[in-house]
């Protein structure tokens, strides 16, 4: 089977896993925010936080390293497993243990309990990465989405019913944790392993020149990415986290759609292009348009339909969530392309540029974070510094990536944007429009004339695609 072929197999049966599941959350998401307070949204956040921090030292780049290496034998995964069950008890451990001084610094003494039942996500994750991995490798797409649908219904409906009764923060962690476990059967009952009782060490040393900088990017850009929310949840309160956490995973669900699809398939696939970087160059400025046509219309109609989407998925206690969710609906286009760079740095084995990559990403984040909360002190000013930083971060990381790993130039990829930035004035232009000549009162009424008003926009610049294509035939053929 071709690369081409493996590649819309793999996104196909991806696509079905992940809207389908979000399908679901979103629902759930909507009925949770009803039942459960912005603080105790923000007090799950918060430890979800720091549960991702511990996550990267059960991880280790293991995943992507067995995905890459061709060379591990049934034995030398055994080992790997062995380890994994190892240190994922010891980092359970570690952060039950830490769960009173974070309580502590963040003045909410049910952060205690909630950060003690999310140690046991840590353990059940770890145990999970090689039976994970193994369903990667072999490209096991179809059946992943089938397991994760099936898992995320029951875990999704078991939330639900904990709300209902009464649970509340403790509702918010049902789903994750169930999921996860489900999830560990699955895997193992596909792809069983042994525990190697000879505590080999060979296969780590093997895959560790790889994995090594896959977890030190994971290191750093663990703070690059969650760093706005350890600060709100510090300097602010949890309530303010809440409204925060709840407009970015908003602003997220349309970018986890797209890149969430796709980049899951472009290691496994584009990694037999490991020394052909021009064709990987090429193969992947189609994935840069592609997602463009998409991500820029979406970021304009999200922008002018923040007070709809959060009063109608979240309802209008969420309010507070409006601004920031407009300012990060501006960084879509952006996050969304740069999401899948990382599968890039793995397939063409550079993930030592990679972690350089995510260190300076880093420093810039932290820089414009540290200014934000300084001078502005609010959601809306941490959000400012999230899209001015994301900017910042995508010219750096592509002109690194574009030069070093395709050895070509950067203007290939910018050419790119041409006609999603055309798409996206045509809507800005048709929503100013519509909220100055045709206002709606009815938020229902109001998000159903802004979905026409963006199809319209749409369809004007298919037409004009069209056409120039037309004529372009006509041309050539008159010639």
């Amino acid at each position: 089977m071709s690369i081409k072929s493996k590649l819309v197999i793999g996104v196909f049966w991806s696509a079905i896993e992940k809207y389908s599941s979000t399908a679901v959350a979103l629902i759930v998401s909507a009925v949770l925010a009803r039942l459960v307070s912005p603080e105790e949204f923000g007090i799950v956040s918060l430890a979800s936080v720091m549960i991702a921090f511990f996550s990267i030292f059960t991880s280790m780049g293991i995943v992507p390293a067995i995905i890459q290496r061709n060379d591990l034998t049934s034995k030398n995964l055994d080992s790997i497993f062995t380890y994994t069950i190892i240190l994922g008890t010891i980092v359970a451990l570690l952060f039950f243990s830490c769960s009173w001084f974070i309580a502590s610094f963040y003045n909410n003494v049910k952060l205690i309990y909630v950060c003690q039942l999310l140690s046991l996500n840590l353990f059940l994750s770890s145990i999970n990465l090689v039976p994970n991995a193994l369903m990667l490798k072999n490209q096991r797409f179809k059946l992943i989405a089938i397991r994760t649908l099936v898992i995320q219904i029951v875990g999704c409906s078991l939330a639900i019913w904990a709300a209902y009764t009464g649970w509340g923060v403790y509702a918010l962690l049902v789903s994750p944790l169930l999921s996860l476990l489900l999830m560990l059967v699955f895997n193992l009952y596909n792809y069983p392993r042994a525990i190697d009782w000879t505590f080999d060490k060979e296969p780590l040393k093997r895959i560790f020149s790889y994995s090594a900088y896959q977890f030190l990017f994971e290191m750093v850009n663990y703070f690059s990415r969650n760093l706005d929310k350890l600060i709100i949840g510090r300097s602010l309160n949890m309530s303010a986290l809440g409204y925060y956490d709840k407009s970015y995973r908003l602003m997220l669900m349309p970018l986890q759609q797209i890149t969430s699809v796709i980049s899951p398939v472009l290691q496994p696939v584009l990694s037999s292009l490991q020394g052909q970087k021009r064709e990987m160059g090429e193969k992947y400025n189609k994935l840069i348009i592609f997602i463009g046509h998409i991500s820029f219309p979406l970021a304009v109609f999200l922008y002018f339909s923040a007070f709809e989407l959060i009063n109608i998925v979240f309802g209008n206690n969420w309010n507070p969530s409006v601004p920031a969710f407009k300012i990060l609906a501006l960084s879509l286009p952006l996050q969304m392309i740069l999401s899948t760079s990382g599968s890039i740095f793995q397939a063409s084995n550079t993930t030592n540029l990679m972690f350089f990559v995510g260190i300076r990403n880093t420093i810039s984040t932290v820089f414009c974070l540290i200014i934000a909360v300084s001078l502005f002190s609010s959601i809306e000013a941490v959000a400012w510094s999230w899209v001015i930083s994301l900017t910042i971060n995508f010219i750096m990381s592509y002109h690194t990536m574009y030069h070093k790993v395709f050895e070509s130039s950067l203007k290939s990829m910018v050419l790119q944007f041409r006609m999603p930035l055309l798409s996206a004035i045509i809507m800005i232009s048709l929503l100013l429009l519509q909220e100055i000549l045709l206002p709606v009162d009815n938020i229902y009424l109001s998000f159903a004339v802004k979905c026409f008003v963006a199809m319209i926009s749409m369809a004007i610049l298919l037409f004009a695609l069209m056409r120039f294509s037309v004529t372009n035939i006509i041309k050539s053929l008159r010639s």
